[in-house]
């Protein structure tokens, strides 16, 4: 069902594009995407489709010059954060948007135990005193299923295994009671085991606090255990969005039935996986038709000279393809 909320987030037309050496490379080609309080949205494709790079957009840490954006709107509860000062847009992070990186290995200061990191993120953004600081990161690491013997609040990172690591940086995130979290691939280095732990830390977190979610991995059957709505990028462009049960049971998209045609499935035993032939689009190109059209088993004439429109079909499920009902039938 199409959600009939006001967004959190409303991004438009977002279009950034990356120069090193002389050479651009498109690195986002027209995002338009909005994501709902209290909903988990997934954001899924291959690696090097613009996943991180939405998520740095959101939070505004793209690399300058690097970046450049072209055009393109990200409104927050209708406020244009592209339009803010870098000190106006710290406001935002941690107080209304966090984020939680890939590698938590990366981002967890080696020279401080977990328990200062927490203290120093509530005392700069939620002006605690020392006291305040340490009731919170105790609660914290409780809330994330690290409080039982108190040890963690003390380690430093490199005392903790990958699954502590991704609790903490988790705990950090969530410190400041944001509105928006982003989870960029928080369980990609994990095992199963620990991928499922925190995958239902955050659907936890996310019915706790009704807290919006974006949650990015190049794995579709990540993506089903724990979103509500999913979206599809290919080179830079969203191709589908739907909510998770529809988007699984009726792809509208040939790339998206294809992506869902390769995952290993029971009902499928004996018959081969499918395969999506050529290669991804080069980041230098930018193509009059569909990003995809070079790759499509579909592909017609028109593909190649005319970029399909992301347009909404029945039960807000929306599709960027000239013959997105044909797509079944791969």
């Amino acid at each position: 069902m199409m959600n009939t909320a006001e967004p959190l987030i409303e991004i438009e037309n977002l279009r950034v594009q990356f120069t090193q050496k002389g050479q651009k490379a498109f690195a986002l080609r027209g995002i338009d995407i909005s994501f709902y309080k209290d909903e988990i949205h997934g954001l899924v494709g291959e690696s090097g489709s613009g996943k991180t790079v939405t998520a740095m957009s959101i939070m505004g840490l793209l690399s300058k010059p690097a970046a450049k954006l072209l055009s393109g709107s990200i409104r927050y509860e209708g406020k244009e954060l592209l339009s803010l000062s870098e000190d106006e847009l710290r406001r935002y992070r941690g107080n209304k948007i966090a984020m939680v990186f890939q590698e938590p290995a990366k981002y967890l200061n080696p020279a401080f135990t977990v328990g200062e990191q927490i203290r120093e993120v509530v005392r700069l953004h939620m002006g605690l005193n020392r006291t305040q600081a340490d009731a919170r990161a105790v609660e914290l690491l409780d809330l994330v299923g690290l409080g039982e013997d108190g040890r963690v609040l003390g380690a430093y990172p490199h005392e903790l295994s990958s699954g502590m690591k991704q609790r903490a940086m988790i705990a950090i995130a969530i410190s400041c009671d944001p509105d928006f979290l982003i989870a960029d691939e928080p369980t990609t280095s994990l095992d199963v085991t620990l991928q499922l732990q925190i995958l239902r830390l955050l659907k936890r977190l996310k019915n706790m606090k009704r807290m919006g979610m974006l949650f990015i991995s190049h794995d579709l059957s990540v993506i089903k255990e724990i979103a509500d709505r999913v979206s599809v990028i290919y080179a830079g462009k969203i191709v589908e969005s739907a909510s998770m049960a529809r988007l699984f049971w009726h792809p509208m998209h040939p790339y998206t039935r294809l992506l869902l045609m390769s995952i290993p499935d029971a009902r499928r035993r004996g018959k081969r996986l499918a395969a999506i032939a050529g290669q991804v689009l080069d980041a230098r190109e930018d193509p009059q038709g569909c990003v995809f059209a070079p790759r499509c088993p579909m592909a017609k004439e028109r593909c190649f000279r005319e970029s399909p429109k992301l347009i909404a079909h029945e039960q807000g499920h929306m599709s960027a393809c000239h013959f997105a009902e044909e797509a079944w039938n791969l």
